[in-house]
């Protein structure tokens, strides 16, 4: 017998732990439901239930993703359920233009409903669309390898892109009248009936204040302008007071009849006399000042037209130099403020495609490259593009518009205020207002895109790949065919004779009106058309039951997988709680044979007492 080592107890203890940790195990899996916790309770049994795991979320998905697709199917049935209705209806009328009761007037009543009615499958098929895919007019249309996102650049054909960007004006317009003292000395009858035309309204001089012609007014629909003015005048201070007293009239007049153009934002600058003391001395001139309620640009601010009757000594001034006449008023180009939008690349450029910035020039080849330089008309470079993706070619239009800017002799990108490059998005400002200019002419920020393959695309079916599988190669693609007026054959050019083939661009109808007997052979084009989009129609059908029962199949492979799935990682409660009712026992068990253990070494004290 020993009392150093109580090896019962011990041994009695490590069985309690043991106990005690299966206990914990159980208790875990019966308050979380899961046979597997960690990877340490089954690590082959994790490895396979998280493959099945990755499995079900990719069904759910799947199913929504087929789920998806019959909506988008059942949009584009629905469409051209009312495409089927319009064409019925043209074959209605064209039945009815082919009888010989009809006149000739009659018939171009017809006419008139085939074609709004072809313009109508038009619209249907440039509108028709689902989450903002279109799906009748063919290849992704107004999509090139970059979209501004700016709705003053917009597609001009072949493949191009473009408009010019400016800033809303924040100043307003401006023009100075100057009156040279030297009117003045002008006698009444040569003052009497002269006029100023300012923004279309016409001013008249009434120096006999409003008596009737002769005089008074020369024309009873002008504005008179009531003026104190005396005769001949001979010194200085009468010429003075002459032409201000002008300048105060007309400013009156005007605030009162275009208060919504110039409200009270007219300032009045007299005439001066620098010598006072000397009569016949150089007398400064008087001046008003007409200024704009609204902000205005160069474009706006062309619109207001200034003119008079004077031969001399009138005069409408730039605002800005003060020397230069002008027949408008004048505006800044610049803002105070930028306009910002951003080119957004969809992909990267492919070889010949372009894009212009301002008078900057950027080509993309897939061979070659060159920095920026300046070619004698305007900035050039060649970005290569091989091999490179959106955001390596993003860095280097980045670089070129930077040695661009630096040019500060030639400033090819002078209406370009900002730069920078935003995940796969070019963002840019200019304060540039809108000068009224066409593209090219040196307007506001100019921005063209030319995709070079977007022609070739243009008028393919609509391609579409659905998702129906947890797994990458579990697709289904179809098409949807082009449905506009041309690719039905009903497209016509304004003649009705013209046949157009591609695109949104019918002008007019299928030819009903010029004989009863060119009405019946349009009777066939449009039955050929019924049949284009019957056909569309039961090609969509069919997916769409197909899609359905793909739906079907990923609910029923869904259900069975996560039974699967379910039997490997969930625990079986009964069993489990049965382990944990032994356990639980077995600790009871031990707790008290380690207390008897703990006893044994007082039977050495009875040896000790004898």
């Amino acid at each position: 017998m020993r009392i150093n080592h109580n090896i019962q107890a011990l041994n009695a203890y490590r069985n309690l732990a043991v106990n005690q940790s299966n206990t914990a195990k159980n208790l875990e899996k019966l308050s979380s439901g899961l046979r597997i916790n960690r990877a340490a309770d089954d690590a082959a049994g994790l490895a396979i239930s998280e493959k099945m795991r990755s499995q079900i979320r990719g069904l759910e998905v799947a199913e929504r993703n087929a789920l998806d697709a019959i909506s988008l199917i059942q949009t584009a049935e629905g469409a051209l359920n009312e495409v089927h209705s319009i064409l019925q209806r043209m074959r209605e009328l064209a039945v009815q233009a082919s009888n010989d009761t009809l006149e000739p007037s009659d018939r171009a009543a017809i006419q008139a409903e085939v074609d709004q009615l072809t313009k109508e499958i038009d619209r249907i098929a440039d509108t028709t669309q689902f989450n903002q895919k279109l799906l009748f007019s063919g290849s992704p249309k107004g999509k090139a390898f970059a979209e501004v996102n700016s709705p003053k650049v917009s597609y001009a054909g072949n493949g191009t892109w473009q408009g010019v960007v400016t800033a809303a004006p924040t100043e307003p317009a401006e023009v100075v009248l100057d009156i040279a003292a030297a009117l003045g000395a002008e006698t009444q009858a040569n003052i009497d009936g002269k006029t100023f035309t300012i923004n279309g309204k016409v001013y008249e001089i009434d120096v006999t204040n409003l008596l009737p012609a002769p005089n008074g007014l020369t024309n009873t629909g002008h504005i008179a302008v009531n003026v104190t003015w005396t005769d001949s005048p001979t010194t200085d201070a009468d010429k003075m007071t002459n032409v201000n007293n002008l300048l105060s009239a007309l400013k009156t007049a005007i605030e009162a009849r275009d208060s919504q153009t110039f409200g009270t934002n007219i300032q009045k600058i007299d005439v001066t006399d620098p010598d006072p003391l000397t009569d016949g001395s150089a007398l400064t001139s008087g001046r008003l000042i007409l200024q704009t309620v609204n902000n205005m640009s160069p474009k706006e601010a062309a619109t207001i037209s200034v003119s008079t009757s004077f031969a001399s000594n009138v005069t409408y001034l730039d605002p800005v130099d003060l020397t230069t006449a002008v027949t408008t008023l004048k505006a800044k180009d610049q803002a105070l403020a930028s306009e910002s939008f951003t080119i957004t690349f969809a992909e990267p450029p492919k070889n010949g495609d372009v894009l212009k910035i301002d008078n900057l020039t950027i080509t993309f080849s897939d061979s070659t490259s060159s920095s920026y330089t300046w070619s004698g008309t305007e900035g050039t470079a060649t970005i290569d593009v091989n091999g490179k993706d959106v955001f390596q070619v993003l860095q280097d239009i980045e670089q070129v518009l930077s040695n661009a800017k630096a040019d500060t002799t030639n400033n090819p990108v002078r209406a370009l205020n900002s730069h920078a490059v935003v995940g796969s998005s070019l963002v840019l400002s200019t304060d540039r207002t809108d000068d009224g200019n066409a593209f090219g002419s040196a307007n506001g920020l100019e921005i063209r895109i030319v995709d070079s393959d977007f022609e070739a695309n243009k008028g393919k079916d609509l391609t579409l790949e659905m998702q129906i599988g947890a797994n990458e190669s579990e697709t289904l693609g179809f098409t949807l065919g082009v449905m506009d007026a041309a690719s039905l054959g009903l497209a016509r050019a304004a003649d009705h004779t013209t046949i157009l083939t591609v695109g949104v661009n019918a002008e007019a109808g299928i030819d009903v009106s010029s004989s009863a007997q060119v009405a019946r052979a349009s009777i066939s084009v449009i039955d050929e058309a019924i049949r284009k989009v019957s056909e569309e129609r039961g090609k969509l059908g069919a997916i769409q039951n197909r899609l359905e029962h793909t739906i079907n199949n990923l609910k029923t492979a869904h259900e069975n997988l996560t039974s699967a799935e379910s039997r490997i990682r969930d625990t079986d409660m009964a069993m489990e709680m049965t382990n944990f009712t032994k356990n639980n026992i077995l600790n009871q068990a031990a707790q008290a044979m380690l207390a008897q253990s703990n006893q044994l070494p007082q039977g050495i004290l009875q040896l000790l007492k004898s």
